[in-house]
């Protein structure tokens, strides 16, 4: 059995014992493996509480496949478009974020994001306003995304801030 069809079994075995209905589309797109999962009245059960059910989901499908074919691969867990409206969001937070750094001429500091949705700011912020710079400081719970005008001389985002994420 090939790789998108071991994810798409391990993937449905687990939606089998959470919810009544689910179909699962898996996606290879450059090395990643999208799942793409469709539920109707069930989408709240899988997708938890910001997220988190879904990063359970994606992390115990990885650690099945590793167990079944001895290689680390990369899942991404999408239901019902959760991810597409989750990017918005995360983008309409750090636009606002923004508009505060711009009146106040001072650094803004975002707490309490996982490290993919830091990421998506990080990635927003760079491509939406070269006049900023973002990156991450702290760690685990207490990791925060911050957000500043460029110092003089500064050409680029500063990932350099960047620890391993999660």
């Amino acid at each position: 059995m090939d790789k998108i069809e071991t994810i798409k079994q391990f993937t449905q075995e687990l939606l089998d014992k959470m919810v009544d209905k689910a179909e699962v589309e898996v996606v290879d797109e450059d090395g990643i493996f999208h799942v793409n999962i469709k539920t109707d009245e069930d989408a709240p059960t899988v997708i938890g509480r910001h997220g988190e059910t879904i990063r359970a989901i994606q992390k115990i499908i990885e650690v099945m496949l590793f167990k079944a074919i001895q290689e680390r691969v990369n899942v991404l867990i999408n239901v019902n478009d959760y991810r597409e409206k989750q990017i918005e969001r995360l983008q309409y937070i750090a636009d606002q974020a923004v508009e505060k750094v711009k009146e106040r001429n001072t650094a803004t500091y975002l707490r309490g994001f996982s490290s993919y949705e830091r990421r998506v700011m990080h990635e927003h912020v760079g491509k939406q306003y070269p006049e900023l710079t973002s990156y991450s400081i702290g760690e685990g719970r207490d990791r925060r995304l911050v957000l500043d005008l460029k110092k003089e001389g500064e050409e680029h985002n500063s990932e350099e801030h960047q620890e391993s994420e999660e």
